[in-house]
């Protein structure tokens, strides 16, 4: 999935929605995870949904006539009753907010907006060992709509580089990153988009890139170093 498939396939509001289908949103995941543009989107998309959540979750009383009995339910003008229009008319402000401050300088200006310095939490995996060594994993606790980064060391020195994937308790593939000879002399900074990954057990899994199109092959495992996720509210 490239760029314009995303936008044209609203993807962000489809995946945080549950309504892809599963192979698109697997194509989505990888595909945000190296787009600034589309992981922007995603998060701007969360926070809008989620403000609009806490909106039409406000309990309003119903609205009474003068004998102390409910106003009539139903018809086409229901909806202009103050328990309904409240929180349509607050709903609708932020959507058109949205638009506005969001959506749009998102689509003209993505570029700009993907280089802008932003402060993020960093995790540390480098003093994290390898699965068997009984080490202890990282726990890492972020709010749903942040992002977060990790740090962390190649083993060795490889002169072909490394591939590094971060992987679910499945062992499902949720990100791959490939790290160069010269990247890899010093410490490398993976950044987390908001909401790509929820809380569960995963690992950082990092191989010896192969010199025939830096594929993984069989024995390249250089190291694991497993972290735990909790999305706090």
């Amino acid at each position: 999935m490239d760029h314009n498939e995303a936008v044209r396939l609203q993807a962000a509001e489809k995946y945080l929605l549950g309504e892809l289908p599963k192979a698109q949103s697997d194509e989505y995941e990888e595909h945000y995870f190296d787009c600034p543009a589309c992981a922007l989107d995603l998060k701007s998309t969360a926070v809008f949904m989620e403000s609009s959540r806490q909106v039409l979750r406000e309990q309003v009383p119903e609205p009474v006539d003068r004998k102390g009995f409910a106003a009539q339910k139903g018809g086409w003008l229901a909806w202009l009753r103050p328990a309904f229009a409240v929180p349509v008319f607050a709903a609708l402000l932020l959507f058109i907010g949205y638009q506005n401050a969001l959506t749009i300088p998102a689509l003209r200006q993505a570029s700009s907006r993907a280089s802008a310095a932003e402060v993020v939490k960093s995790f540390s995996l480098m003093s994290v060992g390898s699965r068997g060594e009984g080490s202890s994993s990282l726990r890492i606790s972020v709010g749903p709509l942040e992002d977060f980064g990790l740090d962390v060391d190649m083993p060795g020195n490889s002169s072909t580089g490394y591939l590094c994937q971060i992987q679910d308790e499945s062992g499902k593939v949720r990100f791959t990153l490939p790290v160069s000879a010269e990247a890899a002399k010093r410490s490398v900074h993976v950044n987390i988009p908001a909401g790509s990954l929820q809380s569960g057990k995963y690992n950082f899994a990092i191989f010896t890139a192969q010199p025939s199109g830096g594929q993984i092959g069989k024995g390249s495992v250089a190291g694991e170093k497993p972290f735990t996720v909790e999305i706090i509210p």
